[in-house]
């Protein structure tokens, strides 16, 4: 190998790597080096007991090797390929139904040498062992005996593509682990290793792709074995440093600017008018973080804060009070929500508080003349109060003197979409508001950069929404509930995954809008009226739907998740929810969410059709009994993953920042003790010795994506 070449080298630049490998490499991701070195496998298959076919037992798992007597085609009415292998005590057979014959007859020629495992079988005859249909990745074919010997081992496994070997890859993968210098991704010091019980990273790096054989098989699935591995357990601490330190290096970095001072009027103020008018007191938590807002507004500095609130909690309250604040300090304000229907909720309800001349409202589905208009008034700084839906952030929205950004289910918009927003503002403040709780684990270790207020008691709910499971057999006599319920002239949503009935078997079983509404029409509730909800309506079908719900005029609507955030009917009381396992329990909790807003004891009900499995319906169970969100957000984080509140990048995504590794939802506890050690990274050698290698490293994996992690 050229000795010039290091991890930021092209994979051309190898041996034998030339433009056809080079584009299906690509294909996956890797384009340099050092990608190839953290492409880690996805599991291990042991193959370190090499047996005598004589031996063998039937139904064990073995490796064998011997020479090939026999391969071909078999003479039948189905397409069978036979290799038939002697290790000098017996013959075993290697059988493929149905198989690709051009590559096993080029693969398995007569007088080369095979090493496979698998799980033998006896044939009908049990006069011989066989294996059949074995993949790839379970042997090996040389025509040289003696260069099988390597092949009795833990052999890695990685995942692949078209055109793409295991043999290839791993020879590939083992020609830079061989021949490169991997001290440069060494920031473990002598004291750190010892604090946390790691390795250095180049000796973690080679173990993972060449394991140690005289040490137990990592199995990759499971949380024990992997903790065990001090090889895997020093790249997880290694990736989630890196992702600490990065944060907080980015916290740092910040540029300081002077930017203006609000405060709270004496005379004439619209904060004041509005906190007066309302008919209601705030509540002791509300007070809070309207006191939290409220100084972050008045010091020299832009205010970024997050504010989590759970379903109910009364953040749109305090959204309109601190823009009342930036209006009285000459600034317009602007509250942006994921979908038009909590977009026109919004401007409905702060239309109770703001002069009609000076509120707004802008989405994609206004006419043309409309819009021109609100983007004129917005413009010239009549437009004061500004309330929409992604349009806020288009290139054709021009603002006079935005002082205030209130982004409403933040998680509901892609990275690069809130930094637009952001963008749109000089120095404008921040608040970020979600109903979808954050595990608190997850706040303390990313989100420190924020200041994070939390609507933690809601003291005007006097009861939660009772839950229950429903099973197949009770249905007639939840119909029986829900018809007494409507007779009283209360509301109820119906809720179900699908528009259309798919024909894709993995979704077979689920309800769809049309079964559910012919389920429903023949029961006692046909009588009543009502409208079918869905994300394919165009904009003035759903508004008119929702428009006849609010006034009562429906009595329940047949939805999917279109309804999740945002839909405020005090009158509706029931949530009946088909599919229930589809879900996450934090969107289980703002489906709910739904109702319980108004006077009347509120009923969520879970379907369960049968076809829930047995990890499903413990979940399922448990969001039952939990009411609070920031319970069920942690239960999640346990059982799912981070979900996509977390993600970042152009989608969403469960798996942070493309971690190559570590994983948040199996990784927590090493998470917790890599955030310990950021936060004291200064007291350890390696930073006192070389900074500069540490820095190195967070270019190396995280480059400029560390910069959009801050607009989660």
């Amino acid at each position: 190998m050229n000795k010039e070449l290091n991890y930021n080298s092209d994979i051309s630049t190898l041996n034998g790597v030339g433009p056809k490998i080079k584009n299906t490499l690509n294909s996956i991701g890797l384009n340099d080096l050092s990608d190839l070195i953290f492409y880690f496998p996805r599991k291990y298959n042991d193959y370190r007991s090499l047996k005598k076919i004589s031996d063998l037992q039937d139904g064990e798992e073995v490796t064998i090797k011997g020479k090939i007597l026999f391969s071909g085609l078999l003479k039948s009415r189905r397409k069978i390929y036979e290799v038939v292998i002697n290790d000098g005590s017996r013959n075993f057979k290697i059988t493929w139904f149905n198989p690709i014959y051009g590559y096993l007859k080029e693969t398995f020629k007569l007088d080369y040498w095979v090493v496979i495992s698998g799980k033998v079988s006896q044939t009908k005859s049990s006069k011989i062992f066989q294996l059949i249909n074995p993949s790839p990745d379970k042997y090996f074919v040389s025509n040289n005996s003696d260069s099988l010997n390597n092949f009795a081992s833990i052999y890695p496994i990685y995942s692949l593509t078209k055109g793409l070997t295991q043999n290839r890859l791993k020879k590939i993968i083992f020609e830079v682990i061989n021949n490169i210098r991997l001290d440069d991704f060494n920031i473990f010091s002598d004291d750190l290793c010892k604090d946390y019980d790691l390795i250095k990273i180049d000796n973690a790096l080679k173990l993972i792709h060449a394991p140690d054989n005289s040490l137990p098989i990592v199995n990759i699935d499971s949380k024990d074995s992997i903790y065990k591995s001090l090889p895997h357990k020093s790249i997880i601490f290694y990736e989630f440093l890196l992702l600490c330190l990065g944060l907080k290096l980015s916290e740092v970095k910040k540029t300081k600017k002077s930017y203006k001072q609000h405060s709270i009027k004496a005379k004439n103020s619209m904060y004041k008018k509005i906190l007066n008018s309302l008919p209601f007191s705030l509540t002791g938590s509300q007070n809070k973080v309207l006191d939290e807002i409220i100084n972050d507004m008045m010091l020299p500095k832009q205010m970024n804060r997050l504010l989590q609130g759970d379903v109910g909690s009364g953040k749109t309250i305090l959204a309109l009070l601190a823009m009342a604040i930036s209006y009285d300090n000459g600034f317009q304000s602007c509250l942006i929500a994921p979908t038009e229907i909590l977009a026109d909720q919004h401007y409905l309800y702060l239309k109770n508080y703001i002069p009609n001349q000076e509120l707004t409202l802008l989405k994609s589905s206004m006419k043309a003349k409309e819009k021109k208009t609100v983007l004129e008034s917005i413009k010239n700084g009549k437009s004061r109060f500004i309330v929409g839906t992604h349009s806020l952030f288009q290139s054709s929205v021009n603002y006079k003197d935005l002082g205030l950004i209130v982004i409403d289910e933040q998680h509901r918009f892609g990275v690069e979409q809130r930094k637009l927003m952001m963008d749109k503002g000089e120095s404008s403040d921040i608040l970020i508001m979600t109903a979808t709780p954050i595990p608190r684990t997850l706040s303390s270790i990313l989100l420190t950069d924020y200041d994070i207020s939390v609507i933690d008691k809601i003291e005007h709910r006097d009861r939660d929404v009772e839950t229950s499971i429903i099973k197949k057999n009770q249905f007639s006599k939840l119909i029986d509930f829900i018809d007494d319920q409507l007779s009283q002239h209360r509301q109820a949503f119906f809720l179900c995954p699908l528009i259309n009935k798919s024909s894709n078997e993995d979704f077979e079983n689920l309800m769809d809008l049309e079964s559910l509404q012919n389920i429903l029409k023949s029961t006692n509730l046909g009588k009543y009226k009502y409208e079918i909800l869905h994300g394919d309506l165009n904009t003035d079908e759903k508004d008119q739907i929702m428009t006849m719900f609010r006034s009562g005029e429906l009595n329940f609507i047949i939805s999917t998740t279109v309804i999740e955030v945002g839909v405020d009917i005090p009158n509706a009381n029931i949530m009946t929810i088909f599919n229930p396992e589809r879900f996450g329990l934090s969107q289980l909790h703002q489906l709910r969410g739904r109702i319980g807003r108004g006077k009347h004891k509120s009923y969520c009900f879970l379907i369960n059709d049968g076809n829930i499995n047995e990890i499903s319906l413990h979940r399922i169970e448990s969001f039952t009994k939990i009411s609070d969100g920031f319970e069920l957000a942690e239960k999640d984080l346990l059982l799912r993953g981070p979900g996509a509140f977390y993600g970042a990048g152009k989608e969403q995504s469960g798996n942070v920042w493309n971690l190559n590794f570590a994983n948040i939802k199996r990784d927590i506890d090493i998470l917790k003790e890599a955030k310990l050690c950021s936060d004291k990274i200064e007291s350890y050698s390696i930073y006192k010795d070389d900074k500069q290698k540490i820095l190195k490293n967070i270019e190396l994996i995280w480059g400029k994506t560390i910069n959009l992690t801050k607009i989660l």
